[in-house]
């Protein structure tokens, strides 16, 4: 369905993509994740033809980005939360369905929504950020496109919105509409993405699945008062000791053997703080090391 073939892109002399590649099948949905400043925004604009790349090819369904037959199959659900303010819900959603060659029915879409009568009829400018948002992406639906590209699009949704989002993705998912998905956080497309394309630096790190992802070794952060750091210094199993003002922090993947030294040494459960490290972190903390 979407063919990326060593695609760059280079804005007033600085890159921004570097030789992305990768296949995403019809009825695949694939996540894009990674820090700001990443390319995720940019890779997203030239895959809808929005921006012109510099090098390489883009096929959606067998066409070039900007070929017109694809406006009939894709819907975008941009970054940027925002809708016309003067109008009703059930205004925009009537216009909506207007120019659709097949739109939902009024009962899918109040399905999907779950805006009481009363909602409808406001104004979209009284709606909340998280209402805002989950209109946008049902307006994106209206179509029933085959492809849809959604960036960030839990953004300013709360956790009842996020989950009804993600419930509403299954059932795209089933079906078979194709979804590329941008996001900044793993673990939000660990409920939705088949695939996960990790981008740091316009560069492509990883492409990688869910259950990879969670099987991968994962490091623990650990930070201590700073009275401990004599303590520290002679732990066996630890790296990247950073002190900090009143605290030192260290990283280990051997948590327990850790922990039982620390222990011995009269640290109690309370002197201590743990983070989780994913593999991403790792992954863009490398690259960082091998551009220095």
């Amino acid at each position: 369905m979407i063919t990326v073939e060593n695609v760059s892109k280079t804005i007033k002399g600085k890159t921004i993509l570097s030789n992305i590649s990768f296949e995403i099948a019809t009825g695949d949905c694939l996540a894009l994740i990674g820090p700001n400043g990443a390319g995720k925004t940019t890779l997203m604009s030239c895959l809808l033809g929005d921006l012109k790349i510099s090098k390489g090819s883009i096929l959606l369904d067998n066409l070039s980005p900007r070929n017109r037959h694809l406006k009939e199959m894709i819907a975008v659900l941009p970054q940027e939360n925002v809708l016309p303010q003067k109008l009703k819900v059930c205004e925009l959603i009537d216009f909506f369905k207007s120019v659709a060659a097949i739109p939902l029915s009024d009962r899918e879409i109040n399905q999907m929504l779950l805006f009481s009568d009363e909602q409808k009829e406001q104004l979209t400018e009284k709606l909340s950020g998280g209402q805002k948002r989950l209109l946008q992406f049902i307006l994106c639906l209206i179509s029933q496109p085959k492809i849809l590209f959604l960036d960030e699009p839990t953004a300013a949704m709360d956790t009842s919105t996020r989950q009804h989002f993600w419930k509403i993705i299954q059932n795209l998912k089933e079906k078979g509409v194709t979804i590329f998905y941008s996001s900044h956080y793993i673990e939000e497309v660990e409920h939705t993405a088949e695939r996960i394309l990790v981008l740091h630096r316009g560069k492509l790190l990883r492409d990688t699945t869910p259950f990879a992802m969670r099987e991968a070794e994962h490091e623990k952060q650990l930070t201590l008062s700073k009275i401990f750091l004599p303590i520290v210094e002679k732990l066996s199993d630890i790296n990247n000791i950073e002190v900090k003002n009143d605290t030192v922090t260290f990283m280990t993947k051997e948590i327990d053997s850790v922990w039982q030294k620390l222990q011995e040494q009269g640290c109690q459960i309370t002197d201590i703080e743990i983070q989780n490290k994913s593999l991403l972190n790792t992954l863009f903390e490398q690259t960082e090391e091998m551009e220095k």
